[in-house]
Parts: C-alpha cells; structure tokens; sequence
C-alpha cells in the first residue's frame, strides 16, 4: 500500500490522541452540548427553538438575505406545549436523476416542563417515537420508545463508511431506553436495544469545551450485540474514537472506528470545514474502510470535496465532488447536488 494511502488515517489518529475531539461542526465550533439545538439530547433530527432560531436562521443563513426575512419568521413552537418541524432533502445525481432522501415532518408534545413525547412521521407512518423526561434541572434523561441509537459522529451524509459500514443508515432506528447524564461536564448515555431478539448494549460519551481561542468536543462510543445464527448481522461489536476542533474559520472532525469481535476491520473519516462567511462553507472529507484491518490489502477509500451553501433561511444546496482512490471504483469520480430545506 502506498504511503500517502494510509497517511490520512495516521494523521487523524495522532489529532485525536491529543484530546482535540469533536461531534458535528456546530457542536464543536459553540462547545454546546447536542441537547441545545437538537430535541434528542444525542443529535440529529427535530430542532429546538434555539437550534431553529439562533443557530439555524441567524447563522447558517447569509447575512445579507437574512434581513430580509427577520420580520417574517415564525417560532416553530405553534403552542405553549406543541412544537414541529420539518425536513425534506434530495439528491441530485449526474445525467439528472433525483432521489429523494428524507420527507420527515416532527412533532413534540411538552404537557409539563422537562416532558417530552417526540414524533418523527415520513411516508410510511411513524419512524421514531419516544418519551424524553429530564430530571434536576436536565442534569438526567430517561429515553424511552423507538430512536436513534447514540454513536460517534451524528452526520446527515450517510455514505461515509464510519455510518454505512457499521449499520446506522438514515432509517435505523429501533425500540429501546436510553439511560443519560451530564457529570463532570461530560454528557453521558447508556443505551439498551432488543431487534430481533438480540440484545445490543451501548456507550456513548462526550466533551464540549474550549481553550484560549480553540473550541472542541470529544467522544468515545461502544457497542456490543448478542450473536445469532453465528454472526451479529447489522449490529456489529464496534468500538470508536470521535472528534475535532475549532479555531476561528476552521472546524476539524475526525472518528476512527474498530468492528467486529477481534477488531477486525477499520474505518475512519476527516472533515475539515472552512467559513468563507455566514452561509457559505467549503468542505474537504475523506472516508477509509479496511475491512481486514492489515493496511495491505484491498482498502476502500474516496475523497469528498463540497460547498455548503444557504442562500435564504433554512434552505440548503451543496453539491459535491467525491473521488475514489482506492476500491472497487478506484480512479473513478462523480458529482451530485444536495438540496435541503429543513425547519
């Protein structure tokens, strides 16, 4: 294997090794907690009203059109105890195909304070539905019903190998209780599932904080499932680093990740985002799957070049270039085009 093969993956794990980690760019760009701009306390999905308005009106907007819709904007809380929310998302590949990714709308009832039941509704009735109750002051949650599980990098793109190769595709959510904590500033979940009549155990553990003019968040995850018929099917041992850093213009992620009961594939991402201004955003990924764990043999692995752009409130293009350097589609290359609107 060449050199510069396998110099990414090397790189990401010295970064992480300093304790510069991070979840998804927001996170580690505010050092806030997911719990702040997302109603599942792990991220990802429906928003709350500071994620909706603060984060996602006012920052991920252009400032200059922004203005433009201040006056017209509505809270998505459309009650004293009713919030929704919205998002649908397409893509559009080359020679003009569009699949559509996601058409999910939310729901969340809050009948008393630190009370939840969220709702996430799509074509085929309910996917995600849970009960969310916070106890002291949102020091503790107890998460029950059907979720997300909580692992490692939260991301919207599905195809990097750290989500597809380990089992958390778009639509992966299962019936289980999440158990969850904020101590010593680290926010803390332990999560129990049984699909299929399988146990599967999970822990999830991160860090936001800052240093001087360097925000970061750090995390560890883990996950073991009871075998059957002689394999774990979807739900792999795995066992994974995550992380990233922030500094000014730039925001840094990374997760390395270890399958399998003998740790017997690797799998690592890194993503570095840099802020033209407020809106506007240029991405660089890189993605790398050794399913043998030897760094000799076959390795998958593609480079993602994007740019992220929200042209008005809540709406999103990003087309994208992605590259394969290694694989079955080594040397060969593609473009596709993003388009999100999402509330």
């Amino acid at each position: 294997m060449k050199v510069w093969t396998i110099a990414p993956v090397l790189v990401l794990f010295l970064i992480m090794a300093a304790a510069l980690q991070s979840l998804p760019r927001l996170a580690a760009e505010q050092s806030l907690a997911c719990k702040t701009c997302h109603i599942n306390p792990n991220g990802g999905g429906a928003r709350t009203e500071f994620g909706n308005h603060s984060v996602a009106f006012h920052e991920l907007t252009l400032q200059k059109t922004k203005k433009y819709f201040e006056k017209k904007f509505r809270s998505p809380r459309i009650s004293e105890s009713v919030l929704v929310g919205f998002d649908s998302r397409y893509r559009v590949q080359e020679g003009g195909r569009v699949f559509r990714l996601q058409t999910d709308a939310y729901l969340t009832f809050e009948p008393y304070q630190d009370l939840m039941y969220h709702l996430r509704f799509w074509e085929n009735g309910t996917s995600e539905q849970y009960m969310l109750l916070y106890l002291n002051q949102q020091k503790y949650y107890l998460k029950i019903g059907r979720f997300y599980p909580a692992y490692g990098l939260r991301m919207a793109d599905f195809d990097t190998f750290v989500r597809s190769q380990l089992g958390f595709s778009y639509n992966a959510y299962i019936d289980g209780v999440s158990l969850g904590a904020k101590i010593g500033g680290s926010n803390i979940a332990v999560e129990f599932f049984n699909p299929n009549q399988r146990f599967v155990g999970a822990f999830h553990i991160f860090r936001t904080g800052y240093t001087k003019s360097i925000s970061y968040l750090a995390g560890f995850s883990a996950r073991t499932s009871e075998q059957q018929f002689g394999s774990n099917g979807a739900f792999p041992h795995t066992k994974g680093i995550f992380g990233g850093l922030s500094y000014n213009r730039f925001t840094l992620l990374g997760e390395l990740d270890l399958a399998g009961k003998a740790n017997d594939s690797l799998l690592a991402y890194a993503g570095l985002t840099t802020r033209i201004e407020y809106g506007l955003y240029l991405i660089a990924e890189y993605n790398f799957f050794d399913n043998n764990r030897d760094l000799a043999g076959e390795v998958n692995e593609f480079l993602r070049f994007s740019l992220e752009f929200y042209p008005i409130p809540f709406v999103q293009f990003r087309p994208s270039y992605t590259y394969y350097t290694s694989g079955p589609l080594d040397g060969e290359d593609n473009f596709f085009l993003l388009f999100h609107v999402g509330y």
